[in-house]
């Protein structure tokens, strides 16, 4: 099987998806990738034209991630160059980003295309302007924008266990729908921190609007003055990031803000602090770094199948919150049960070798079902 991959900012330094890959060549999949050089909320640099990374050869033909979405048919000749040398079984669409490029090959590469997205709510599909920031007007026009998009692919495959319960529903005019576990594989040659800061509680994600961070100007002035948290570390960057600056003018040197870093080293931070905070309710990759450095998770609005007390502490309001993480620094056992718990999700979930075994059982369906009509 030969999958042609399409992604916005594919880079093994920053993005932990890029290990679902080298397992399914390992396999015997041919796997060739089109990108960008950035990762749009993740990298602090761009990375190289071409890099082979396991056996996948990584093209980034793209000098942006706006130049994917906006610009796709300036650099159609690069990615039609590649293709027609590699005559792939499949397409596989990372991110409605990448669906500009998709609407030029389609009619080029009579082959089936799967859509990867990190969640099927329909609402993430829009731009908060377009629906004026009203939920029932955004399921709405997010159900109508993903009755299009079905339209352009031939099956979905959807990274968030929320969806599972309605996989049936969500393929929309024929299309089959699949879940597949987030992939946040740890470096081979990454090594954890000698020992953890207590006064230290980190997020690590970028600053958007799914990310909820408005919600760290309440919480965060209780915690670091009702707990023994002394300082909030935040990595990341985004259009929110002045909400940042607003708890930074509120509480001095006590929130550090890095705007980017590489995937070791966000890893290696996680692997220090005390504890990970978030307050997003998508986006799986925060959670799974941190249970595969066991530093326990406080995610309160999050749907990812958090097992409260045991993958996550998912307190409901602020006093909640506050004897939540006081509990974690007077209850050692408490404190381990959260690392073994959250240990064990990511070993038997979200490694490499488990996700691609569900990569390739979906591939092959989606190859053996053919294109749709």
């Amino acid at each position: 099987m030969k999958v042609l991959a399409i992604y916005p900012g594919l880079n093994p330094t920053f993005d932990e998806v890029a290990y679902v890959l080298p397992p399914l060549v390992a396999k015997g999949v041919a796997v060739e990738v089109v990108t960008s050089r950035v990762s749009a909320l993740k990298s602090s640099e761009p990375g190289q034209a071409y890099e082979n990374f396991q056996g996948v050869r990584i093209h980034r033909i793209f000098p942006s991630l706006r130049a994917l979405s906006h610009e796709a048919e300036r650099y159609l000749p690069q990615v039609r160059e590649i293709a027609d040398a590699f005559k792939p079984d499949v397409l596989l669409v990372n991110s409605f980003h990448s669906l500009p490029l998709l609407e030029m090959l389609r009619p080029l590469y009579p082959v089936p295309v799967l859509l990867r997205v990190e969640s099927a709510d329909p609402v993430q599909l829009l731009r908060r302007r377009y629906y004026g920031g009203v939920p029932a007007i955004g399921r709405v026009a997010g159900r109508m924008r993903w009755w299009q998009v079905c339209g352009q692919v031939d099956a979905l495959m959807s990274n968030d266990p929320a969806d599972l319960p309605q996989l049936a529903t969500l393929g929309l005019r024929g299309r089959r729908a699949y879940y597949a576990a987030h992939c946040a594989q740890r470096p081979a040659e990454w090594r954890p921190a000698r020992e953890r800061r207590r006064g230290e509680m980190i997020y690590v994600g970028s600053l958007i609007r799914h990310k909820n961070c408005e919600r760290w100007l309440e919480t965060v002035p209780a915690i670091l003055e009702h707990t023994p948290v002394e300082r909030f570390v935040i990595i990341g960057r985004g259009p929110y990031a002045h909400i940042v600056k607003k708890l930074q003018a509120r509480l001095g040197d006590r929130v550090e803000h890095v705007e980017g870093v590489t995937r070791i080293e966000a890893l290696q931070r996680l692997s220090s602090a005390w504890f990970a905070y978030t307050e997003s309710n998508s986006g799986w990759g925060f959670l799974c770094d941190a249970w595969s450095t066991r530093t326990p998770v406080l995610c309160p609005q999050s749907t990812f199948s958090i097992v409260p007390g045991w993958t996550g502490m998912m307190p409901q309001d602020v006093p909640a919150m506050l004897a939540s993480i006081n509990r974690l620094y007077d209850d050692a056992e408490y404190y381990s049960t959260l690392q073994d718990g959250g240990a064990l999700r990511y070993a038997s979930e979200h490694t490499a070798d488990v996700v691609s075994r569900q990569y390739l059982q979906i591939l092959r369906e989606v190859v053996a079902e053919g294109r749709r009509p």
